[in-house]
């Protein structure tokens, strides 16, 4: 049992305990729901995708839906394999928080509690998750995914950003997560513990 466990720890891994991962290409990787640096709430809002493949991928065949059934139609832009593309409520640096996205969405938000699903059109490929007030969302901190291959639905996928950008909120919009995670440590004692159990 002691060498099993040893040699689970020692080989790491690159998913959550859960060990399911959503599996697709193109993935939500980053949204901002509560900035503080932004002239209001709405319109310091953005969420970021990830092309987590090999392929170059075109979003013209892409759409993010809320909770309340608003929709993000992606126009064709190209995504190069492990690129990044933001979408946001404005692109006027000094109503957003100071950082300029790919795209600006209309008729669409974020709430605090809320839902996104990401849909390919001509694919079958999707994902959703949700989120409450049990998250602890940070004003002024995006949420994070630890990795584009852990399952969105999962909490423990997503962290607060560490990092600052623009004019002084936490995140990082159009860049690698910082919060990424590769391996395996940060979660080897709750993984034991499961184990065990």
């Amino acid at each position: 049992m002691i060498m099993l466990l040893t040699v689970l720890i020692l080989t790491g891994g690159s998913a959550p305990l859960n060990g399911t991962t959503d599996g697709g290409g193109i993935v939500i990787n980053e949204i901002m729901i509560d900035p503080l640096a932004s002239s209001s709430t709405e319109m310091g809002q953005w969420i970021e995708v990830h092309n987590n493949s090999s392929d170059w991928v075109n979003l013209s065949d892409w759409t993010i839906e809320n909770q309340n059934g608003e929709e993000i139609e992606f126009s064709s832009h190209v995504i190069p394999p492990d690129g990044y593309f933001v979408v946001g409520a404005s692109a006027l640096t000094g109503d957003n928080g100071n950082y300029t996205p790919d795209a600006v969405w209309s008729s669409f938000s974020l709430s605090l509690s809320g839902s996104l699903q990401l849909n390919c059109i001509n694919a079958d490929s999707e994902e959703f998750f949700s989120w409450n007030s049990s998250w602890d969302l940070e004003p002024g901190a995006s949420l994070e995914r630890l990795n584009p291959g852990w399952a969105a639905y999962d909490r423990e996928s997503w962290l607060h950003s560490t990092s600052v950008f623009g004019d002084g909120d936490l995140g990082t919009p159009g860049d690698q997560n910082s919060v990424f995670s590769n391996g395996f440590g940060q979660n080897t004692w709750a993984f034991i513990k499961a184990f065990v159990h």
